[in-house]
């Protein structure tokens, strides 16, 4: 009886831990990743974990480019983290809640990509690796220098 009660406080310790640990990273990334993997970043990876939490809010700009010229640009799509396949095409989108990770984008690129938000006149556009390189590092000077 005594083994039980030490058993299921151990149990009782490693999920609240587990759930302290996934509390400290920003909610929008299980939109692309497992809880798992987050755990993993943040323990083995905290660089990365920190790029993509930075990723979030500097990526992109979402911009009113009109409707003239559009059809040049692909449509902006949802991604399922689950099955790793692109949704339906985004009709239109809520600024104050866009969460980039939900979203099939090829961020790996040496120019700026604009994708076509419905039929909105709204483009995401993101930013190219240069910029986004920059930008980064530049985060990251006045981040540390802070400290």
């Amino acid at each position: 009886m005594k083994r039980l009660i030490i058993l299921i406080v151990l149990l009782f310790a490693g999920v609240s831990s587990f759930s302290q640990q996934l509390a400290s990273i920003d909610n929008r990334l299980r939109a692309r990743f497992s809880d798992e993997y987050l755990l993993y970043m943040q323990q083995n990876l905290p660089e990365d974990l920190e790029y993509f939490t930075w990723f979030l809010d500097n990526s992109y700009i979402i911009k009113d480019v009109g409707f003239s010229g559009m059809d040049r640009f692909p449509k902006l799509r949802y991604f399922d983290a689950e099955t790793k396949q692109i949704g339906a095409e985004v009709t239109d989108l809520d600024e104050a809640t866009f969460n980039i990770m939900e979203y099939a984008i090829d961020a790996d690129g040496n120019e700026t990509k604009a994708y076509v938000i419905g039929n909105t006149g709204k483009a995401l556009v993101l930013l190219s690796n240069k910029d986004l390189t920059e930008k980064y590092n530049k985060y990251r000077r006045m981040h540390y220098e802070n400290e």
